[in-house]
């Protein structure tokens, strides 16, 4: 199978729940069909949206903006404000009240600083040389927190910013419901060594608009191509292969797969494999190992040995394996960052265009040449733990994530 053509096959939106999706599924499926392997849909409902439109209007000007996921249709009028940093919401509670706020960052959540200054809408600036990113609202937020929210381009802001002052008119055009996505798993047997399971995860779906070839288009032709390579090769452990939806909207399809698996997964399941980001044709390789000391170490030198250079850092990785974690199950999270491909993510111009067969090679090779040796090693080689001094980045980030308290069920040595 040849990667790169794969890809060019997704080339397309594919944001969950809707037909591309299910049109992503398709060119999944049939290329495990020509492995001679039938994956199996595991349904999940999210509160979905189709990518909808903004205009933002002042006199004579209008600028087009991109509305965040699941805001509902909105037309209101009021004051333009620029604040460089959002932050000063926070620092002059009440000021900006009743005001448009157009910015360019902040270190705080938006329905937090909300909680300072009820501002009419938020018009947030993407980075120069891009076209606008694709945000969208959490699932669980209240409605009241479904404010209305857009993302406009930095060359459209510096025309806009001219508009401070002045009465400017936003409407957002977007259609919200209840959607089904689908996690698309499949499994490829061992000899029957142990009863251990190993995962080889990544997302194919994308956010609105984009069409998401880096992220994580890349990814999934990785794993298309490893379940080719491991039909061929046996291995002795059991392997299972996992394309996610929803990890765009908040690693929905991985928590709705943990939830499903939770008994097999406790008693099971060793170390996950997720891939996320490739193709950039020069890039950076990366190993986000979210485990042990151990763990990279020996990742890292079956990876050397291989003659794969990849940087390795003992961190979370806002992906795929997060929702693993509270039951302790280390990942493996490999990357390519660094390129045209991955500067333009979240972007309309994530496209194929961007990426090459070259740089989704390393990538690949590097998953395969890790799960090899894990799936085929006379003892399980990979310890079962993650590293203590992730604990409280692991509870921040499933606390943002979820936005409840998480319930980290570790082992009594790492409870504080």
């Amino acid at each position: 199978m040849n990667m790169f053509s794969t890809l060019k096959q997704l080339d397309f939106e594919r944001l969950a729940g809707t037909a591309g999706e299910r049109q992503a599924i398709d060119v999944i499926s049939a290329q495990l069909a020509k492995l001679g392997l039938t994956p199996t849909l595991e349904e999940f409902e999210i509160s979905g949206f189709d990518a909808g439109s903004a205009i933002i209007t002042c006199k004579d000007k209008s600028w087009e903006a991109t509305p965040y996921g699941l805001c509902p249709d909105t037309e209101i009028s009021g004051e333009l404000v620029f604040l460089e940093n959002a932050d000063a919401l926070m620092h002059s509670p009440g000021t900006y009240d009743d005001k448009i706020v157009l910015y360019y960052h902040s270190s705080i959540r938006l329905y937090e600083l909300l909680e300072y200054s009820r501002v009419k809408a938020f018009i947030g600036i993407s980075a120069p040389l891009k076209k606008a990113y694709s945000y969208s609202h959490r699932q669980n937020r209240d409605e009241f927190d479904l404010f209305p929210a857009v993302m406009i381009r930095y060359d459209y802001a510096k025309q806009l910013i001219k508009q401070a002052g002045n009465e400017i008119k936003l409407v957002i055009k977007q259609m919200t419901e209840q959607k089904t996505a689908h996690n698309i798993v499949v499994d490829i047997p061992g000899s029957g060594t142990d009863t251990n399971l190993t995962l080889l995860v990544g997302h194919y779906d994308t956010v609105a608009r984009s069409h998401g070839a880096c992220d994580n288009g890349g990814g999934s032709v990785c794993l298309l191509k490893a379940a080719e390579y491991f039909t061929k090769h046996k291995p002795l452990r059991d392997l299972r292969i996992v394309w996610f939806s929803g990890e765009e909207l908040g690693l929905l399809g991985s928590y709705a797969y943990v939830d499903a698996h939770l008994e097999e997964i406790k008693k099971r399941l060793r170390l996950v494999v997720n891939v996320d980001l490739a193709g950039d044709p020069i890039g950076k390789n990366m190993m986000i190992v979210l485990g042990t000391k151990q763990l990279m170490g020996y990742a890292g030198g079956i990876l050397k040995e291989s003659g794969l250079l990849f940087h390795e850092d003992l961190s979370i990785y806002s992906s795929d394996g997060m929702p693993f974690t509270p039951y302790e199950i280390p990942s493996l999270n490999l990357a390519r960052f660094g390129g045209e491909g991955l500067f333009h993510i979240h972007t309309e111009d994530d496209t194929v265009k961007h990426n090459s067969e070259a740089g989704l090679r390393d990538v690949y090779q590097a998953t395969v040449n890790i799960l090899e040796r894990v799936l085929n090693a006379h003892f399980y080689p990979t310890p079962k733990a993650i590293d203590d001094s992730l604990r409280d980045k692991i509870e921040s980030y499933l606390w943002q994530s979820q936005l409840k308290k998480p319930e980290l069920k570790w082992r009594e040595k790492y409870k504080k």
